[in-house]
């Protein structure tokens, strides 16, 4: 859904908005969120209280926020080890402003997109070659009042020159599309809204070779007609899996173009809730959300579902401390998963600064350490190549000064002794390879894993992925079966991690799978 209040006027007005707010609201109000209309909390949820936790080896630690320059609504982590990130164009503004994030030196490059387009709630995922391809957005800038309406525009982001191209357009407008990185090296796009503000039941094909995008047949609409940004995996057999927002799930089979219904969510529709494909490739993991597209009711529930079984089910497994729904979900560097900001009560209010980190292994959350800024609606988050989460944006227009920040989050295995360390690793790999990798940790290591980066929006990681894999110990290096095939890995970039005995990570540099 759009920001509740339009981008001109709210460029406009902003800073009497805020001034006001903090004029008559008290302070705890403040806290919690803008002022606004929404739905009564459900009776499960907890206060989103920050908690005090001194122990940073428990419960990690936040650096404190800075400015980013831009509200980091589209994020993506570029094999440069830097953060891409855009929002939507201000005011008569018709070029979306971009910004290029260093970790290591903090440096901000400013990388607005040169040309006409409003790629705001655009779909995108990082192409085989690690180029970030965005397809999409808002049609209608800069005109206040703009339905939800749709454009087939794209734009290329190349890492290598840190310079915007224009795509090929689509064969349909889509404002809140899907993309997913198929094992093929090819992108699936599907859904989002048209210029008519309907949703595009077409799917589409992009091809990278040839810049082009190609329409589907019509057997491969998608099943449902009510839902956008849908949550897609791509599974070991080569067919992709359809984990949401709706309570009805789907598998996809790009060989017939055909698509079959596997099972139901227990809770049902999942609005705004954050889905991930868990590590042993078989699992997808969805937690929070919402029955109300609207907003209202967050839940704190969450399911998995073994799409290996003969017949796949969801079971519910632990719930989270706190409801949230707008969060984002991260696959941490050694495979736990932190789910990071929300909201509870609207886009913006009650917002949830206690992240969680739940182990699969245990079926345990964990309270982490509380952030300084509200992370809700349109916030992202990704996991950077130290092993640190980058968690940044949300449009509130009553706190619009923290959208702008950006914080980084250590995880607790980031303070749990010395880190196993990478002398030397190949920067590109095939599949079914076996490479070696030099370490002076070798009699340490407990896992060796590929992690694929990021690239998300609306609680929506498109590219997100943890691909372990064997390895032996071998003459005082260590020996790694790559993944066996496309499907376990589809091409492109990664970051290796070795994780110690300890369970900490290294830090990971990045190859080229293909």
């Amino acid at each position: 859904m759009p920001p509740m209040v339009p981008r001109k006027r709210r460029f406009l007005t902003v800073l009497v908005t805020s001034l006001a707010v903090m004029l008559t609201v008290p302070l705890s109000a403040r806290q919690a969120g803008p002022s606004r209309p929404h739905t009564s909390p459900a009776p499960q949820m907890q206060p989103a209280a920050p908690r005090v936790h001194p122990d940073a080896s428990q419960v990690g630690a936040w650096s404190a926020p800075a400015d980013l320059g831009v509200i980091a609504i589209h994020s993506a982590l570029l094999h440069t080890g830097k953060v891409l990130a855009w929002w939507y164009p201000l005011g008569d503004a018709v070029n979306s402003p971009a910004r290029l994030f260093d970790p290591k030196t903090k440096d901000i490059k400013d990388v607005t997109i040169p040309f006409a387009g409003d790629f705001f709630c655009s779909g995108h995922t990082i192409l085989s070659d690690g180029r970030v391809l965005v397809t999409g957005g808002l049609l209608g800038n800069p005109h206040p009042h703009v339905l939800d309406k749709g454009h087939p525009l794209t734009a290329i982001f190349d890492p290598a020159s840190e310079t915007w191209s224009q795509g090929a357009s689509m064969n349909r407008s889509r404002w809140y599309p899907t993309d997913i990185a198929l094992p093929d090296g090819k992108v699936l796009t599907l859904t989002g809204k048209d210029e008519n503000a309907l949703i595009t039941l077409n799917m589409e094909m992009y091809d990278p070779a040839a810049n082009t995008f190609s329409l589907l047949p019509p057997r491969a609409n998608v099943p449902r007609q009510n839902d956008t940004y849908v949550k897609m995996k791509v599974l070991t057999n080569g067919k992709i899996f359809m984990a949401g927002s709706g309570a009805k799930t789907y598998t996809f089979d790009p060989t017939t173009n055909t698509w079959s219904l596997t099972a139901t969510m227990n809770f049902g529709d999942r609005y705004h809730g954050a889905a991930v494909i868990m590590p042993d490739l078989n699992k997808v993991f969805v937690a929070g959300g919402t029955h109300d597209h609207s907003g209202g009711g967050a839940t704190g529930t969450a399911e998995i579902i073994d799409l290996s079984a003969q017949t796949p089910l969801w079971t519910f497994v632990n719930p989270m401390h706190m409801p949230r729904y707008h969060a984002n979900l991260v696959i941490l560097a050694d495979g736990t998963f932190l789910e990071v900001g929300g909201a509870q009560t609207s886009r913006y209010g009650t917002p949830v600064q206690v992240p969680e980190l739940y182990d699969p292994a245990t079926d345990t959350w964990t309270e982490m350490a509380t952030q300084t800024n509200p992370r809700t609606y349109h916030s992202t988050a990704l996991l950077l190549p130290d092993g640190s989460v980058w968690s940044a944006g949300s449009d509130d227009p009553a706190n619009d000064a923290s959208g702008h920040t950006y914080e980084i989050f250590s995880p607790p295995y980031l303070f749990k002794g010395l880190r196993p360390t990478i002398t030397a690793a190949p920067t590109s790999i095939t599949y079914n390879q076996k490479f070696t990798v030099v370490t002076p940790s070798v009699g340490n290591i407990s896992k060796v894993a590929l992690i694929r980066p990021a690239s998300t929006t609306h609680d929506n990681d498109f590219d997100q992925r943890y691909v372990v894999m064997n390895f032996i110990r071998a003459n005082g290096k260590i020996s790694v079966a790559a993944p066996p095939d496309a499907n376990h890995a589809p091409p492109g970039w990664y970051m290796l991690v070795l994780v110690g005995t300890n369970g900490v990570p290294s830090i990971m540099p990045f190859l080229q799978l293909q």
